[in-house]
């Protein structure tokens, strides 16, 4: 385990050490994959110490003929069987002609967002064990340069998660996350800073068998923009909605595979006023990882 740690660690310090230039995919990719991680960060294992290392390369669909690894590592500790602290940190690098720093010639390794996550499971459980009332809490770390060129200086997330199982087999999560944004400033770029934001979630997860998974989380986010007269969004309310269905082979209790998708833009217009669902699936991307963890 003390292998495992070590290396955890050398990521993470590798990432927190770099700085990167500004880029909206990153930026929506980092945020968009949100909701699916409730279950894969913070994963609790019988160490006092708990860490996770996902490995993710990633190809856009829509013809950009960009592959990149979408990876993160987390360490943290597990204080009890249902409550642990971690920090989390997403780092992205060029695989093949990527939009990151270096294109087809460089690592471009670019940290995205950071977090310390905590997570209290079954706060509130019925006597028969198939209903349940989970919560979560993340504050941000202004580690993806796009946020830093905008003045983030933190978010907290809060999420309050409704699990009911439906057998064996089908599970349900219903989620709610408000959500505060600190900036320094305004704007940024032409664009107001996000203000407060709500997220809701349906998450729909089935367990195929004893090491097969399969989760489908369909996500909804309204985002209060700050005033700032002459920018784009000023005092605007903008809508996004997302799924990022994934597949997931757990090999043992150290190590899991599978496959997954999200899209980055949305399902519905900003103002909620169309769908769009044909465009937003077919500008996502896909993904294979490998998840390894203490």
């Amino acid at each position: 385990m003390q292998i495992h740690l070590l290396v955890l660690v050398a990521f993470l310090s590798s990432t927190l050490a770099l700085a990167a230039p500004k880029n909206q995919d990153e930026e929506m990719g980092s945020q968009l994959k949100d909701l699916q991680m409730l279950e894969s960060s913070g994963a609790l294992t019988n160490s006092k110490f708990v860490g996770v290392l996902d490995v993710r390369p990633t190809a856009s669909l829509k013809g950009q003929d960009s592959f990149r690894f979408e990876n993160s590592v987390e360490i943290g500790y597990q204080f009890s069987p249902v409550f642990s602290l971690v920090y989390h940190q997403d780092f992205w690098t060029n695989l093949y002609n990527s939009t990151l720093a270096g294109g087809s010639d460089g690592i471009g390794l670019q940290p995205q967002d950071g977090f310390f996550d905590w997570y209290r499971d079954r706060v509130l459980e019925s006597s028969d064990k198939t209903l349940s009332l989970s919560y979560e809490g993340r504050l941000f770390v202004p580690t993806m340069a796009s946020r830093q060129q905008a003045g983030m200086i933190t978010a907290l997330r809060t999420y309050f998660i409704l699990g009911k199982k439906l057998g064996e087999t089908v599970s349900l999560n219903l989620i709610e996350a408000p959500i505060i944004h600190a900036y320094s400033q305004a704007s940024h770029g032409g664009k107001a800073n996000p203000l407060i934001e709500n997220r809701i979630g349906l998450q729909v997860s089935f367990n195929l068998s004893k090491e097969l998974s399969f989760t489908i989380p369909l996500s909804w986010s309204a985002t209060k923009m700050r005033s700032a007269p002459g920018n784009k969004s000023s005092n605007a309310v903008e809508h996004f909605v997302w799924v990022n269905p994934e597949l997931s082979y757990a090999v043992n209790s150290n190590y899991s595979f599978g496959m997954g998708y999200y899209d980055t833009t949305s399902l519905m217009s900003s103002d909620l006023s169309s769908f769009q669902i044909g465009e937003g699936l077919e500008d996502g991307v896909v993904q294979v990882f490998l998840r390894a963890s203490l």
